[in-house]
């Protein structure tokens, strides 16, 4: 009898493994990737729903992850329109809304960020109805077919460069637009205003750009 209900139990507890591993697939299987990692230096992660798992080069990423970097980590990632976004060190990207629809011409990127960045529009921002907002911490930048960097810089909360196309930098404070190549606005603290559009030096660009630059 003792050994009968111990083979039950053990039979029991196979067909619970076998249900349980068929839903996890199941569910990954139905999660579908929004992006992948394309090129990497350092160690990087993604987590969701308080579970962590390390990225590696082609590895997926998913709506509603959160992506971050570590120390001295470079981190690029290549989403389904072919847009790319390159993370530097200590950097966190939240994955909020990503639709690409083509055939109904159709497009959405809300994404998160805290760290710098820099940011290369791919098809979304082409499409007819199209709306590309990354948010910082203190302020809202809206793309428009765009490739620009952003971060904080010279102790201010965050710079914001143009590096081709037209980007809209905006917080309840105020607004700026950049519209030519190498101008940039600054945010000296959260609550500010954007402030002037200038064209930023040469030395200043180059200490942005090298924060998400691979070595």
């Amino acid at each position: 009898m003792e050994s009968g209900r111990i083979r039950m139990l053990y039979r029991l507890t196979v067909v619970a493994a076998i249900v349980l591993s068929s839903i996890v697939t199941g569910l990954a299987a139905a999660q579908e990737a929004i992006g992948t990692v394309t090129r990497m230096q350092g160690q990087a992660s993604a987590t969701r729903e308080s579970a962590t798992r390390p990225l590696d080069l082609n590895a997926s990423v998913f709506l509603n992850e959160v992506v971050s970097t570590g120390e001295a980590a470079r981190l690029q990632l290549t989403f389904a329109d072919n847009t790319l976004m390159t993370l530097g060190e200590n950097t966190r990207l939240t994955l909020d809304r990503y639709v690409f629809n083509p055939g109904a011409g159709r497009g959405i990127i809300r994404f998160r960020v805290d760290g710098a960045f820099r940011f290369l529009s791919g098809q979304v921002s082409k499409l007819a109805r199209a709306s590309v907002i990354v948010t910082t911490r203190v302020a809202n930048i809206g793309v428009r077919g765009t490739e620009f960097w952003a971060g904080p810089i010279d102790n201010l909360a965050l710079g914001v460069l143009l590096i081709e196309g037209v980007v809209r930098v905006s917080n309840a404070a105020g607004e700026r637009v950049l519209t030519q190549p190498g101008q940039g606005t600054n945010i000296a603290t959260a609550g500010a205003a954007p402030g002037p559009v200038t064209v930023w030096p040469q030395d200043k660009a180059n200490r942005a750009l090298a924060g998400v630059t691979f070595q």
